[in-house]
């Protein structure tokens, strides 16, 4: 079986997406920086993840409402009354009538209503830990959906039937600012057309600030965005200070009364603005507790992070027949992290943070480490009983579950 025909069968992670582009290759001279086409001329490479008879079945069992879906056409939103019955709920007729009219059909977060889309998001995220999301876009022939923009996220567009016929331009303005002001282009403002067709299979990365717009020709198109968020510096240094005001007082304290209230009050206030923000990034430079911050920004992106409904009810009814021999697991892409501060430790996964006291922190570390087994037996430190308390309570906190021992 050829490499290709394998990546097909089972599309679940970076690696496969950009096939047969290397990672680092990418994150060397792509990643930020530079766009990416990868043309494969096989229309069905993501088979395995998505196709078009997906769609009806996404509109009519999962039912995707208010933010999670649109319907636009030259960057014109349908009123969701049009396409939505009194009761909130999807009118599928209306649907395929707009997109008759020259609608996109747009889903977002699809990876909410579909697993395999799960599964490749969570695996990114969990790679590049940064949060990942996709959307779908649905679009007749010759129609286009949005009018020239950028985002404020990096995109990877998969086509994944039909074909689409985009247009990128310089950016004027590099790496913005995750989630800031969005411009919608005119024509006289975009520099250096690029024009790229993307066909069922290929796929195409485009930096966050990259202008761009996309129209059907002759065939209509369905393709997905798999949207990366990132972390960026200022959120560390935003987090950096935060967490050092907490015992620097100078940090806490208010402006001066009345430093708007005249000009006067505006300009002084301004003349010493620049030595006392001098001061202040001074103190930031030296006190500044970097692992504080970082921890605070893993724990807050783990426990944003969705666990996967994989059966673990069943695991539940179990919690009773713990015992020393038994063997536990984490569950699938339960990325988990051990972290001690003050009197505290605690290990953050997916939807959950479990905390106690310092002193079992090598425990939590034994476990995070063992994610494809380890017997409660082996669990350092403590005594019996609270070996099986420890592994109760993380088994009934969604991070282990019982070994399927007839593998």
């Amino acid at each position: 079986m050829s490499e290709l025909l394998e990546k097909r069968l089972g599309l679940q992670n970076f690696e496969d997406l950009i096939y047969p582009i290397e990672p680092a290759t990418f994150e060397e001279i792509h990643w930020e920086q530079k766009t990416l086409l990868v043309q494969r001329e096989d229309s069905g490479y993501y088979k395995s993840l998505f196709s078009n008879d997906k769609v009806d079945e996404i509109l009519d069992l999962h039912r995707p409402k208010g933010n999670s879906i649109r319907v636009v056409k030259n960057q014109e939103p349908l009123p969701s009354k049009k396409y939505e019955n009194q009761d909130g709920s999807l009118n599928l007729n209306q649907l395929y009538a707009s997109y008759a009219d020259g609608y996109t059909i747009v889903i977002n977060e699809i990876e909410r209503f579909w697993k395999p889309l799960r599964n490749l998001c969570q695996n990114i995220q969990g790679s590049f830990s940064h949060k990942t999301v996709a959307n779908m876009y649905l679009t007749p022939k010759n129609q286009k959906a949005l009018m020239p923009h950028y985002d404020t996220h990096d995109v990877y567009v998969l086509q994944i039937h039909g074909k689409k016929h985009w247009k990128l331009y310089d950016a004027d303005y590099q790496t913005p600012i995750l989630n800031s002001f969005q411009p919608i282009f005119q024509r006289e403002q975009l520099k250096n057309e690029k024009e790229i067709t993307l066909h069922a299979g290929d796929l195409m990365y485009i930096p966050r600030g990259i202008p761009h717009e996309a129209v059907t020709t002759d065939e209509s198109s369905l393709h997905l965005t798999i949207g990366v968020y990132p972390t960026q510096w200022m959120d560390v240094l935003m987090k950096s200070v935060y967490h050092l005001a907490h015992t620097n007082l100078e940090l806490r304290k208010a402006l001066p009364l009345g430093f708007m209230s005249s000009k006067e009050n505006t300009e002084n206030f301004t003349s010493e603005l620049a030595f006392k923000l001098k001061q202040l990034l001074e103190t930031v430079t030296q006190k500044a507790d970097a692992q504080a911050s970082l921890q605070f920004i893993a724990e807050e992106f783990r426990t944003k992070q969705k666990p996967m409904g994989d059966g673990h009810f069943a695991h539940l009814d179990e919690l009773g027949q713990l015992d020393l021999e038994t063997t536990l697991v984490h569950r699938k892409n339960m990325n988990c992290k051990v972290q001690s501060i003050g009197t505290i430790s605690r290990i953050i996964y997916p939807g959950n943070v479990i905390k106690g006291p310092v002193h079992i922190a090598p425990c939590l570390d034994f476990i995070a480490e063992h994610k494809n087994g380890f017997q409660i037996s082996e669990i350092p430190l403590l005594n019996d009983a609270n070996k099986i308390k420890l592994s109760k309570r993380l088994v009934r906190g969604g991070l282990l579950k019982v070994a399927d021992t007839t593998v």
